[in-house]
């Protein structure tokens, strides 16, 4: 096996254009991102708005039942 010198030539490094927008890079990984970002907003919509059903029906139950002590009361002093 002789020495090949061609091997440990330097690559020529291409010119850039300064004024060029930059090369896109890592374009699946960030598109993952993206759509990692956009479920997680997506998610924390829908907690949000089940949060605001919950506390709904927590103040419906809470004024229910203070009808039902009220009517408790009413029936406990009728007697």
């Amino acid at each position: 096996m002789a020495f090949n010198a061609d091997q440990f030539k330097k690559k020529k490094k291409r010119l850039v254009d300064p004024n060029a927008p930059p090369r896109p890079n890592l374009l699946s990984q960030d598109k993952k991102l993206r759509e990692t970002t956009e479920a997680f907003a997506k998610l924390h919509d829908l907690v949000a708005k089940q949060q605001a059903a919950l506390d709904a029906l927590q103040s419906k139950y809470n004024r229910m039942q203070q009808s039902v002590d009220q009517l408790i009361n009413y029936l406990r002093k009728g007697r």
